[in-house]
């Protein structure tokens, strides 16, 4: 599954099945897209790169 939604991401960000979106509060200089409905891939951007920044449960910081 991850590496499945890690080559949709590659492909297209914004793709609807993985919910690509900014985070808030502490993590809003990241966004986030999910992998399954408790695990999530968090990223920031640097210019056209996406850095990964943490993989983990949707209830982690």
């Amino acid at each position: 599954m991850l590496r499945a939604a890690l080559r949709r991401f590659a492909a297209e960000p914004q793709d609807p099945l993985l919910r690509t979106h900014m985070l808030k509060g502490e993590m809003e200089a990241h966004w986030a897209f999910s992998v399954d409905d408790d695990l999530r891939v968090v990223f920031r951007w640097d210019g056209e790169e996406a850095l990964l920044v943490n993989l983990g449960s949707h209830d982690e910081p």
